[in-house]
């Protein structure tokens, strides 16, 4: 009986902890760059979100690519995410040609509600004869509003993320 007790506390303590607490919304805005080579190839991408010591993504927020038998060369996400194939329909899409592109999350877990705490924003991009980039970059929900940049990679130009205001 106790032990019920303590577990209804906690569970019933975390919701009172997202109860009225505004969800942040996450702006991502990253950007293909040009590559110039003969076999260039658009990369496949994925971008989730991790809880901070976690070991699977808690969130996919896109995912572009052509065949899906090659996703899993998409290696981080795929481990994280991609073979458990929960929820990725909704933010699929076809490869990108070079370019800027936005997206956003709105900081809310599959039931709507807000969330707190630490999470890792990732990104990861992989081209058939090309390289490889996976970027990570620690957010915090439910505190400030945050800005971080980062800097270029082979796959991946520079990526803006915005937390909050």
């Amino acid at each position: 009986m106790m032990k019920l007790k303590w577990a209804l506390s906690a569970l019933f303590g975390s919701w009172l902890m997202t109860v009225g607490v505004q969800a942040e919304t996450v702006n991502v805005e990253l950007q293909l760059p040009v590559i110039k080579s003969g076999q260039y190839k658009r990369p496949y991408v994925a971008v989730w979100v991790e809880r901070q010591g976690d070991r699977r993504a808690f969130s996919t927020l896109a995912i572009w690519y052509d065949d899906k038998k090659w996703l899993k060369d998409i290696r981080r996400w795929w481990r994280k995410a991609g073979r458990y194939d929960k929820g990725v329909d909704a933010v699929t899409g076809a490869t990108r040609p070079p370019g800027s592109y936005r997206l956003s999350w709105d900081g809310k877990d599959n039931e709507g509600r807000a969330l707190l705490g630490d999470f890792l924003l990732c990104l990861e991009a992989v081209r058939e004869h090309g390289n490889r980039t996976l970027f990570k970059q620690k957010i915090r929900l439910g505190d400030k509003a945050q800005h971080y940049t980062i800097a270029a990679g082979k796959e991946l130009g520079l990526v803006h993320i915005k937390v909050g205001d």
